[in-house]
């Protein structure tokens, strides 16, 4: 029966212990790994939190403990106590130095070790046999002859204080190895087939973000090419019919690094498909939010070292994060409903062999006269060729002439003046500025700075904490200075001000909400361009 459920419910998150099997789905590039919050086909480490279940094709490292499926309310509103579904598939080894906490169960392919404490919570199917089939799964070596499972009311506990206990793949027939084979392939060449797309809408970029817009109420693709240096800095925003997907492709070279902290919103997570075309390492710089599914079969993940999370499905070549990470998967699986086929190659058809006429047969009695084929004409003779005529004799090349001599170098550096202001002491006062025109003398060059704009970003702050920002911009009149205008700003934020260039200005950055008990708070600041003749910071 598919997905294994007894009791007639589909569960959203994993797969049956009596069927691990590969299922392609159409239109469903993540095929029945859709039922996996994340699968990495190579090794994986460090994860705290899956709001799902989690398939690793390789080994499972952690000095930490790990928990699985609780759903992202914590309430199991997704996921839910199942009898059968498989939440962690591991294709060799789990070595935990903490516990793992499972609502589902656990099957290894190689050895398995986690801290004492681990439990793992199976849902009941009414049967009065279950129990027994429950310790026939988890039987361990050396375990308490009176283990058993817990009876907790709606569900039973496995727990493991007195051995570390899990399924071993050969003990239910699972062949783990050729489960990931067969999903690295169908993955793989679902996503070629993807990433052969063109592309139907429209990426509009501004300074701080990228709309992508498209109107299809199928499928939208869109491209995003950030070669040869593979930086991704803008928020990514989309306006797409109701109902519809968004699959983004990403065009990265080998590395890709994430350096803004939003992608998508959580309305579109399980209709928004990310595809790495290109890339073998996706580096996430800043602790970002990327609501939608990631589609990477071949690259290495890298999670940020605080945190981050990714909403959606996930396929990757393999993961690493920080121990001390904070990086999490939240369930919001993709829908499907690709579009993508390769048409079939039809060979054409060979050619009919030529017709033999079949001779009308004779009877016996009457013998056809055969008649003689005419005779052709003889052809005519061929009039003779006339006689070739010799080439005529090429004319002697001119002479060439001699080149001039060159000029002498003279490289010539062009100097323009321009007013600079300089402030002098005003006689008779001590705070009183003026300005005096000097004229100062520089190689012409093309200006790229940007006159009359003030703009700049925020990365972050000194105490770690995270904080809106407050940037109010002052114009500076004698002794006095004199409010412009300002802008909230969130983590990871921009701002920009457009305003005249000659007068002089002041920039003051303060953290809101700021904890009274926090005095080294400093944002982190960076000013791209500052097309105004005189700024100061203020903090």
């Amino acid at each position: 029966m598919f997905l294994g459920q007894r009791d007639g419910r589909i569960s959203h998150a994993g797969l049956p212990y009596d069927d691990i099997t590969w299922y392609d789905i159409a239109g469903q590039p993540f095929g029945i790994a859709s039922y996996f919050n994340a699968i990495v086909f190579g090794d994986a480490n460090n994860i705290v939190d899956i709001k799902g279940a989690f398939a690793v094709g390789r080994d499972f490292v952690s000095p930490r403990g790990f928990s699985l499926a609780y759903g992202n309310d914590g309430k199991l509103t997704e996921t839910g106590y199942s009898p059968v579904s498989v939440r962690f598939l591991v294709g060799r080894n789990i070595s935990m130095e903490g516990p793992l906490v499972v609502i589902g169960h656990v099957v290894a392919g190689g050895s398995f070790r986690a801290a004492k404490g681990s439990t793992y919570m199976i849902g009941k199917d009414g049967r009065s046999n279950q129990i027994q089939e429950l310790m026939d799964l988890y039987q361990a070596q050396n375990g308490s002859p009176y283990w058993k499972p817990a009876d907790r009311g709606n569900h039973y506990a496995i727990s493991s204080y007195d051995v570390p206990r899990y399924i071993p793949a050969d003990r239910i027939g699972a062949d783990v190895t050729r489960f990931f084979n067969e999903a690295r392939e169908s993955i793989v060449d679902f996503h070629q087939c993807i990433t052969g797309l063109s592309a139907n809408g429209e990426v509009i970029d501004h300074f701080h973000e990228k709309i992508l817009r498209g109107n299809d109420p199928i499928q939208n693709v869109f491209i995003i090419d950030a070669r040869p240096n593979g930086i991704l800095n803008k928020e990514l925003r989309f306006e797409i019919p109701e109902g519809s997907i968004a699959i983004v492709i990403f065009r990265t070279g080998n590395n890709a690094h994430i350096q803004y902290g939003l992608w998508g919103e959580e309305r579109l997570a399980n209709r928004t498909l990310y595809v790495f075309e290109d890339a073998s390492n996706i580096y996430m710089e800043v602790p970002a939010a990327i609501w939608g599914s990631i589609l990477a079969p071949s690259a290495m993940f890298h999670g940020h070292q605080t945190g981050g999370h990714v909403s959606g499905n996930a396929a990757l070549g393999s993961f690493a994060v920080n121990a001390r990470s904070g990086f999490e998967f939240h369930l919001y699986p993709f829908v499907g409903g690709v579009v993508c086929e390769v048409p079939e190659q039809i060979p054409p058809p060979a050619p009919a062999a030529p017709r033999v006429p079949v001779p009308t047969p004779t009877p016996p009695s009457v013998v056809a006269p055969i008649e003689e084929c005419p005779s052709c004409p003889e052809p005519e003779p061929c009039p003779p060729c006339p006689p070739a005529k010799p080439c005529p004799e090429p004319e002697p090349c001119p002479e060439p002439e001699p080149c001039p001599p060159c000029p002498p170098d003279k490289t010539r550096i062009e100097y323009r003046p321009y007013p600079v202001r300089v402030p002098v002491p005003c006689p008779g006062s001590r705070t009183r500025i003026i300005y005096r025109k000097i004229m100062v003398r520089e190689k012409v060059r093309d200006c790229k700075i940007i006159p009359g704009k003030i703009f700049g970003c925020i990365w972050g702050c000194s105490c770690r904490c995270s904080h809106e920002y407050i940037v109010k911009l002052y114009k500076i009149c004698d002794e006095s200075k004199e409010y412009i205008c300002s802008e909230m700003v969130g983590t990871c934020g921009c701002f920009e001000f457009e305003v005249p260039y000659d007068d002089c200005y002041a920039l003051e950055v303060c953290p809101k909400g700021r904890p009274k008990n926090i005095k080294d708070c400093k944002p982190m600041l960076t000013l791209k361009n500052v097309g105004v003749s005189n700024l100061m910071i203020v903090n």
